[in-house]
């Protein structure tokens, strides 16, 4: 899980999951209110691991040739999964380290 590199609080995983699925960069910390922003490698990681479900899902549907309440079931679970591992994936930082890197 994250931690504010303001204040060092570690942050909670429901906070983590609502405040970075809004497709900015930028977060505020509840704690201490600074802005933090995700490290651009944490989203590439997140972006890539996003995939995976769906890719998960045509293989397994495939590969076992589950009928359509097999693959219903199975969407949920990997949706589940997914956004329970997300938040030990995603690094904050005091700096937006992206536009450091546009300059």
């Amino acid at each position: 899980m994250p931690n504010c590199e303001n204040c060092g609080r570690q942050w909670k995983w429901k906070t983590i999951v609502l405040n970075t699925l809004k497709f900015t960069n930028k977060v505020n910390c509840p704690y201490c209110g600074k802005a933090q922003y995700i490290v651009p490698k944490s989203r590439k990681q997140n972006a890539l691991f996003s995939f995976l479900p769906a890719f998960l899902i045509i293989v397994v549907t495939l590969i076992f040739d589950l009928e359509v309440l097999g693959t219903f079931l199975l969407v949920p679970a990997l949706i589940f999964i997914f956004l329970g591992i997300y938040p030990f994936l995603t690094k904050l930082s005091n700096e937006d380290e992206a536009s450091i890197g546009e300059r």
